[in-house]
C-alpha cells in the first residue's frame, strides 16, 4: 500500500495498486462465500485436454457465471458434462487477480432436472445396446397387410386420436382396438407394462401394437425411458411400433421397439398400405384377371374344335386293333413253335457231346494227381515236423547249455567276490556286491524265461501249421486211408488203385479215431460215371 495522499483529489485514504486491490476484493469474497451451491445451465464448456481442467459458464435467463473445475475434482465426476446440461454445483467464489474476474471454482457437480433425466437415459441406452437390444436382426417383421392393430397409449390423447382417424382412411378394413394406459405421472410405468402384458394374453393375437403419445419435455416423456417399459416392449411377441412425441424426441422406447415411427400419424402411415393405391391396384388385377379368362376360354375352344375335327368312330379302331391282335397271337404262336424245336435239337446235340466226353476218365484223372499231391503233402508235412523238432532241440540245447555258462559265470563271480570279502571283509562293499548279483539272477532269469516263452510261442505256431497240413486233418472230416498191413509201419503200405487189391486179401481201413482190419470179398472196378449211377435192382 502505498504512502502517498492525494490532497488535490480531496481524499485523505491511502492510494491501492491494482493488484492490492484485487487481492483484498479475493480475500473478501473467500471470507463471505465459502461455500456455495448453485444451479445453473452449462455453456461455453472447454475442457483442457493436457491439464484435464474445465472452463465453462453457468448461467440463466439474466446472468452468467464464469467456473473454473480443476482436473483433481473433475476426476471424480461419474459422467462427462457438456452444454445444455442443467447441474447442481458446490464452490468456492473466488477472484482470479490477473483478470480483475470473479469466478466460481467448482469442487463437486452433479447433474439436475432435465440433466439428470438425460444422465440417466444415456446410461441405460448403454447398457441395453450392450446387451444387444438394439440388434436389427431381433426386431420382428411387420406384416404388409394387417387385420388387427392394437393402440396403447392414453384413451384421451390427441396422439390416440390422430392414429385411429388416419388408419381408417387409409387402410378401411383393419381391426383397431385400444390398450388405455396412462402416458405420463408416477403410474405410467407400470400402467404401460401391464397393458403390453394384456396385448400378449389376448385369445387372438394381434398383427402389431402401435405405443403412442404426444409430444413433451423430457421428464414427460421419462415412462417411456425406464427399464421396465424396455423389457416389455423386448419381451412382447407382438411386434410393437413405438411413436413417442415428435421428430426430434428419441426415447429408450424407440431403440427397443421393432419399428420406430417419427409422430404418430407418420406411424399409422408405416403400419398400413394406402386404400387408394390397393383400389387401383385390384381394378389393375381384375383386368389383368378377366383378359387372361378370355384368353383361356378362347385357347379351348379353338383346342375343343380342333379336337372333334380329328375325332373318329371308335368302332372303328376297336375293329382294327382286334385284327392287329389276332395277327399278332399266330405270330407269336409259330414263333414258340420254331424256337421250342430249335432248343430239342440243340439238347440233343448237348447230350450226344457229353457222352462222347466221358467226364468220368477225367475225373479219374484228377483224383489220381489230388491223391499225389496229397502224399507229397504228408511227406512235406513230416519232413518239416521233424525240422521243426531238430530245431526245438537244438535251441532247447543251445539254452541249457547257456543257462549253465551264465550259472557257471555268475558262480565264479560269486567265489571271488567272496574270496575278496574274506580278505577284505568290507561290509560296505559286500552289500553292494550282493545286490549286484541278486540283480544279475533276477536279469537271467528274466531273459531266460523269456527266450523259453518265445520258443513256446514258436513251438505252438509249428504244430498249428502241421496240423492244417496233416493227413489226420483230412481223416477227421470223413475220409479214410486203405492200406496193406506191413511190419514197422503204422499205415503200412497204402493202396492207391483198385488194381493194386485182390480178392480175399487183408487190409487195414484207417480212420480218424483208429483202424479197421478187414479182408476183400471182391474187387469191381468202375468209372465215377458209373458209381453215381443206380443199378437195376436198387432202382426196382
Amino acid at each position: 500500500m502505498s504512502e502517498y495522499l492525494s490532497p488535490n483529489l480531496g481524499l485523505n485514504e491511502r492510494v491501492l495498486t491494482v493488484s492490492q486491490l484485487n487481492a483484498q476484493v479475493k480475500k473478501l469474497l473467500s471470507n463471505n462465500f465459502p461455500l456455495v451451491v448453485v444451479e445453473g445451465e452449462i455453456s461455453g464448456l472447454h475442457h483442457h485436454r493436457s491439464s484435464g481442467h474445465y472452463y465453462f459458464n453457468l448461467k440463466d435467463e439474466r446472468a452468467l457465471l464464469r467456473c473454473v473445475m480443476f482436473a483433481s475434482n473433475a476426476s471424480r465426476l461419474p459422467f462427462r458434462p457438456e452444454d445444455g446440461l442443467k447441474v447442481l454445483v458446490r464452490a468456492e467464489i473466488s477472484l482470479y487477480e490477473r483478470d480483475g474476474r470473479y469466478q466460481a471454482v467448482i469442487q463437486h457437480m452433479e447433474p439436475h432436472g432435465e440433466g439428470e433425466l438425460r444422465l440417466a437415459m444415456e446410461r441405460l441406452r448403454a447398457k441395453l445396446q450392450s446387451m444387444g437390444w438394439f440388434e436389427e436382426n431381433l426386431k420382428k417383421p411387420l406384416p404388409t397387410y394387417p387385420k388387427r392393430i392394437v393402440i396403447v397409449s392414453s384413451p384421451k390423447g390427441a396422439a390416440t386420436r390422430d392414429v385411429f382417424v388416419n388408419i381408417w382412411r387409409r387402410y378401411p378394413p383393419v381391426e383397431l382396438s385400444l390398450q388405455p394406459t396412462a402416458v405420463q405421472g408416477q403410474m405410467a410405468v407400470s400402467e404401460i407394462c401391464r397393458a403390453l402384458a394384456r396385448l400378449n394374453e389376448l385369445e387372438v393375437h394381434p398383427d402389431l401394437a402401435i405405443l403412442t403419445r404426444g409430444g413433451g419435455s423430457l421428464e414427460d416423456l421419462s415412462a417411456f425411458n425406464s427399464e421396465q417399459v424396455a423389457t416389455a416392449i423386448f419381451e412382447s411377441k407382438v411386434p410393437i411400433v413405438s411413436a413417442v412425441g415428435h421428430d426430434v424426441d428419441f426415447t429408450i422406447a424407440d431403440f427397443v421397439a421393432d419399428l420406430r415411427a417419427p409422430t404418430p400419424s407418420t406411424a399409422a402411415e408405416l403400419v398400413t398400405p394406402d386404400g387408394k393405391d390397393l383400389g387401383i391396384r385390384f381394378d389393375d388385377f381384375a383386368l389383368n384377371l378377366e383378359k387372361k379368362v378370355r384368353d383361356v376360354v378362347s385357347r379351348n375352344k379353338t383346342i375343343v374344335v380342333h379336337v372333334q375335327r380329328r375325332l373318329r368312330d371308335p368302332k372303328r379302331d376297336l375293329v382294327n386293333n382286334q385284327q392287329k391282335l389276332n395277327e399278332r397271337k399266330r405270330t407269336l404262336k409259330r414263333t414258340m413253335t420254331q424256337s421250342l424245336a430249335q432248343s430239342e435239337t440243340r439238347l440233343t446235340q448237348l447230350q450226344r457231346s457229353l457222352n462222347q466226353a466221358k467226364p468220368g476218365v477225367k475225373l479219374q484223372h484228377y483224383r489220381a494227381k489230388l491223391h499225389n499231391a496229397h502224399s507229397r503233402a504228408v511227406q512235406l508235412t513230416v519232413t518239416q515236423n521233424k525240422e521243426y523238432r531238430s530245431r526245438f532241440t537244438r535251441s532247447l540245447e543251445k539254452l541249457v547249455q547257456l543257462e549253465g555258462q551264465v550259472r557257471e559265470r555268475a558262480d565264479t563271480q560269486l567265489s571271488n567276490l567272496q574270496r575278496s570279502f574274506m580278505q577284505a571283509r568290507p561290509e560296505t562293499r559286500f552289500k553292494h556286491l550282493q545286490t549286484q548279483i541278486v540283480s544279475t539272477q533276477s536279469r537271467l532269469r528274466f531273459r531266460v524265461d523269456e527266450i523259453i516263452h518265445n520258443l513256446e510261442k514258436r513251438v505252438v505256431s509249428v504244430r498249428k501249421n502241421l496240423d492244417a497240413v496233416s493227413p489226420l486233418a483230412v481223416l477227421n472230416r470223413g475220409y479214410a486211408v486203405v492200406s496193406k498191413p506191413k511190419k514197422g509201419t503204422y499205415f503200412g503200405e497204402i493202396t492207391k488203385s483198385i488194381e493194386d487189391l485182390a480178392p480175399s486179401e487183408n487190409v487195414e481201413i484207417h480212420l480218424a479215431d483208429g483202424t479197421a482190419r478187414s479182408k476183400i470179398e471182391s474187387v469191381e472196378k468202375r468209372d465215377h460215371g458209373e458209381i453215381s449211377k443206380p443199378s437195376a435192382d436198387q432202382s426196382s
